[in-house]
């Protein structure tokens, strides 16, 4: 009876022990050192023309997503807080961006423009996309002489990368609700993503009444505020996943938490989980976490 007991504890710390051993060829990802070339092919990415990267930064506060292409163009949507400066400028060293194409801000609030100053002073944007309410406001608070400022209005569609289709569902008219922030929608074949730059019942009501949306990814407005993400838009849109930064000294609401995950929904969060990479087509998408503090992938969608 004891020797059975003690062999099978015998086999578990072998296996335990086995477990540390290092693999020889074992994938080093976001070491601290600098690294070679471009980290999405370092990834194993491996953008084909049909292929969009999408990386929700691993931030501290505040939010910011990286679009990058096949032919090294890129688009952030969003800046991160300036708590985060020192993570975002290593994040831009890793994904190889010495120009951003476009910048889109969601909201005007600092946890999502804290670091276009940084990027402005760098020579790193070619053109800022913000919602016609906010135009003054922004040339007010950054100098964008050498910058080309673009109006977003409800209703507004474009192309991106000459492949997804962006358009902009709702902007927020109330001063004292995120005045000028906005949703944007973007569709690339049979998926669409939808990134909520607001967190309230009047934003919610007015994408259910656009009509049905099937989400594949939803990027969670608010930083996870329980005044909006509500039962009724959550079974409007039926998102497979859905990401959720962090602001500083802010937990995303239990009640928003629970809805998701009661409807099935994936929740990911980058500041906690690592960086959200999503190699994504016409076709389908595919999702990979990678934190920056371990060399390790944290998991694998599909």
């Amino acid at each position: 009876m004891y020797a059975k007991t003690l062999m099978v504890f015998c086999l578990f710390l072998f296996m335990l022990v086995i477990s540390t051993i290092p693999v020889e060829n074992e994938p080093v990802l976001f070491m601290a050192t600098e690294t070679e070339g471009n980290a999405i092919k370092d990834l194993d990415l491996n953008l084909s023309k049909k292929d969009i990267a999408v990386s929700f930064l691993e931030l501290e506060s505040g939010e910011a997503t990286l679009l990058q292409d096949s032919n090294g163009r890129s688009i952030l949507i969003n800046t991160g807080g300036k708590q985060s400066i020192d993570k975002f400028k290593q994040q831009m060293k890793i994904f190889n961006v010495n120009q951003l194409d476009a910048v889109f801000l969601t909201n005007m609030e600092s946890q999502y423009t804290g670091n276009l100053e940084w990027l402005l002073k760098e020579n790193k944007v070619k053109e800022v996309y913000v919602s016609e309410t906010m135009i003054d406001n922004i040339h007010g608070m950054f100098d964008l002489k050498d910058v080309k400022v673009n109006a977003l209005t409800v209703g507004l569609r474009m192309k991106i990368f000459n492949k997804i289709s962006l358009t902009v569902p709702y902007i927020e008219s109330r001063k004292d609700y995120d005045l000028g922030g906005l949703t944007i929608s973007l569709k690339y074949g049979e998926h669409t993503f939808l990134f909520m730059g607001v967190s309230n019942a009047k934003a919610d009501h007015a994408l259910i009444k656009s009509g049905r949306l099937n989400i594949s990814l939803l990027k969670v407005g608010g930083f996870g505020h329980y005044f909006g993400t509500s039962e009724e838009l959550i079974q409007h849109i039926n998102p497979q996943v859905a990401v959720i930064f962090k602001k500083s000294e802010y937990t995303p609401s239990d009640e928003v938490l629970n809805r998701l995950d009661n409807h099935w929904v994936e929740i990911l969060k980058p500041y906690d989980q690592g960086i959200v990479m999503v190699k994504w087509n016409d076709q389908a998408y595919e999702i990979t976490q990678v934190p920056l503090s371990t060399p390790e992938m944290a998991s694998v969608l599909k």
